[in-house]
């Protein structure tokens, strides 16, 4: 039997009180559930987990959802990207569809359950989890992590060393 890898869908709204009513209605679902409250936050999850499903709102502050799923389009397109919104205006809404290939519109308030058989629709239609590449680029990541880290110690390490041997 071949281990079917959990499913990933990372919520982006600066709003906690949002997050948490999604964090509530979405707990016994059958993935993966992280939250963001920014987009930097965002993009260090992505950076760490492999997301199949962004779904972002799009009145943000500082960075906004248009922004950030452009930046999310470049960094990581495998990622399916969504948009939640309330009160965007129309025109910014469809530049954002039609530039960063968002796959729904999620209308707040979003109805439970079409939000869950959208959600489920998503992640049942997009089969190749995002696939090796996108681990792959995880693991490099926290490599060279790890090795600037070593890098470090090792200067510190040099520095205490020569320190040492004008002392004598």
């Amino acid at each position: 039997m071949v281990a079917m890898k959990i499913k990933t869908v990372l919520f982006v709204d600066d709003e906690v009180s949002i997050l948490n009513t999604l964090k509530r209605l979405l707990r016994n679902e059958n993935y993966h559930l992280l939250t963001a409250t920014s987009a930097q936050q965002a993009l260090e999850l992505l950076n760490q987990y492999c997301v199949n499903i962004v779904v972002s709102d799009m009145r943000m502050p500082h960075v906004g959802g248009a922004e950030f799923l452009e930046q999310v389009k470049l960094k990581h397109p495998a990622v399916s990207r969504m948009i939640m919104s309330g009160d965007a205006d129309l025109e910014s809404v469809v530049n954002t569809i039609n530039h960063e290939d968002i796959k729904q519109i999620i209308s707040k308030p979003w109805d439970n359950d079409t939000l869950k058989k959208t959600i489920a629709s998503h992640l049942t239609s997009n089969q190749n989890t995002i696939g090796d590449s996108h681990e792959d680029s995880i693991t490099t990541h926290k490599l060279k992590q790890a090795i600037n880290v070593q890098k470090r110690e090792i200067n510190e390490l040099q520095k205490k060393l020569e320190e040492f041997i004008h002392k004598i």
